[in-house]
């Protein structure tokens, strides 16, 4: 499986780097899409908008009103959450790796 470096870009006005920082993660949030640069290699750019809110799903379980769900207690990671949380992992080392001065 490949690996890509993505990012987004924002210039913002801020009096200093922790508020420009969350202002560009609140307006990320707030929007209905985001611009971003995805880079497969060297020479290999891509600039690509996606929705910035998460559809909702009709297929998501639904807790009924009799049901009770306790707040409190973690609920356990499915074998696909475990294995993205491994992959996101690996692509952030490898999105490191391609920072390194290479010689």
């Amino acid at each position: 499986m490949p690996f890509y470096l993505v990012t987004q870009t924002s210039l913002t006005e801020a009096d200093d780097e922790e508020a420009a920082a969350r202002i560009a993660v609140d307006q990320i949030r707030s929007g209905s899409k985001v611009a971003v640069t995805v880079k497969s290699d060297e020479t290999t750019v891509s600039h690509i908008v996606v929705p910035a809110k998460q559809a909702i799903s009709l297929a998501a379980p639904v807790a009924h009103a009799d049901e009770q769900v306790s707040a409190t207690s973690p609920t356990p990671l499915s074998v696909a959450e475990a294995d993205r949380k491994t992959i996101l992992r690996r692509i952030v080392a490898d999105a490191f790796s391609l920072l390194k001065p290479r010689p």
